[in-house]
């Protein structure tokens, strides 16, 4: 009888082990699944994170180019503005009206005598 008490008692302590196992391997299974699933999560939003703000730096230097073309032409436009205003504030005096019929029309006042230098055209 000694002998079947023995027997049993091998048999029945390898039994409990298997069981044990089984569940506890699952369990890390899991968890690895779910540390997993998070670092998977937590890396795509990182990357995608960063293309928007590359992106984004890349819009802002894109738009900070054309207002520095546009700031460029509104200067161009005011300087072309001053000097209109200055044309046309010299266009009311006399002496400009009579020094553009000069030299643009070739106009002469009543009673001047022109003197034309016939070397010049050589």
């Amino acid at each position: 009888m000694d002998s079947d008490i023995s027997v049993k008692r091998k048999s029945s302590a390898n039994r409990p082990k298997r069981v044990l196992d089984g569940p506890q391997k699952n369990k890390k299974k899991k968890y690895n699944l779910k540390k997993i699933a998070v670092f998977a999560g937590v890396f795509v939003f990182i990357v995608y994170a960063g293309y928007v703000l590359i992106w984004q730096q890349f819009t802002i230097s894109k738009k900070n180019a054309e207002i520095d073309a546009l700031q460029q032409q509104i200067t161009e436009a005011s300087d072309e503005t001053e000097r209109l205003k200055q044309e046309l504030e010299e266009v009311n005096d006399p002496e400009y009206l009579e020094r553009i019929a000069r030299e643009k029309l070739g106009l002469v006042q009543a009673n001047e005598r022109v003197f034309v230098d016939s070397n010049k055209g050589d």
